[in-house]
Parts: structure tokens; sequence; C-alpha cells
């Protein structure tokens, strides 16, 4: 199936997008660039991730992305990077399970909350509606 042309979001060049989402040519800058990422954390097993951003020019969320890939791990290291909620060290998604689990609880009670209140105000509502007579 062949892809679509876009414009590469990285240099702006029209290219056939086979699902790299970039051209090949910035594809493969990117393969170079987490080579040189892989290296650097092969050579400093403690490094976190800025001290690899500013070493290597990486970006941070290409280092994110190559943990929750499993990259580094591969290579028998085990990375983390923070929860975006409490800092929590996490190896996928975006927050930990810990406030997954909180943001799930609130939503189930705001969720009990809007019921509840539905309910309620079908009650009201129902209230005024007595019987009628047929002399009205």
């Amino acid at each position: 199936m062949a892809g679509k042309i876009k414009n590469c979001p990285m240099c702006g060049k029209l290219f056939n997008d086979t699902g790299h989402k970039v051209c090949m040519d910035c594809y493969d800058k990117i393969l170079e660039k987490e080579h040189e990422v892989v290296e650097y954390v092969r050579d400093h097993r403690g490094a976190k991730i800025p001290e690899i951003c500013e070493a290597t020019g990486a970006p941070s969320g290409m280092i994110k992305k190559m943990i929750r890939e499993g990259r580094f791990e591969q290579i028998g290291i085990k990375m983390t990077y923070p929860c975006e909620k409490c800092g929590a060290p996490i190896i996928t998604g975006k927050i930990c399970q810990s406030c997954e689990e909180a943001a799930r609880a609130e939503l189930q009670k705001q969720a009990a909350m809007q019921t509840a209140a539905r309910q309620m105000s079908k009650t009201d509502q129902n209230r005024g509606q007595g019987f009628r007579s047929k002399d009205r």
C-alpha cells in the first residue's frame, strides 16, 4: 500500500509516508541519535534523563519513548522516568499506577454523584404529578 505524500515535520521536504512519519533522511538521523543515546547509556549506566539529554542533544521525549519501548532493557539496563503527576519513577505511560488509581477513583466518585443528582432530579419532577380528577 502506497503512503501519503506529506511534508516532513522535521525538515519540511516532501516525502512518501510509509509509517515513519518523517522523511527517510530525518529517520536516519533519528536512528543515529538513538544509537548515540544507547551508547551513552551503556557507558554511563547511572545516567538520568537530563544528563543524557545534555550529553547527546537528544530530546527527553525521545529518551522516554525509548524507555517505554524497552530499548535499554534490551542492553541490560533498567531505566525509568518521572510520573507527570507525582514524580515517582515509571517505565510506561505518563502517570504511575498510584496516580492512575487515584484518578480512576475520583472519576468513579464524580460519576456516582452525577447519577445520584439525576435520580434526585427525576424524583423531584415526579412529586408534583399526582392524580388528576376528571372534573377539571
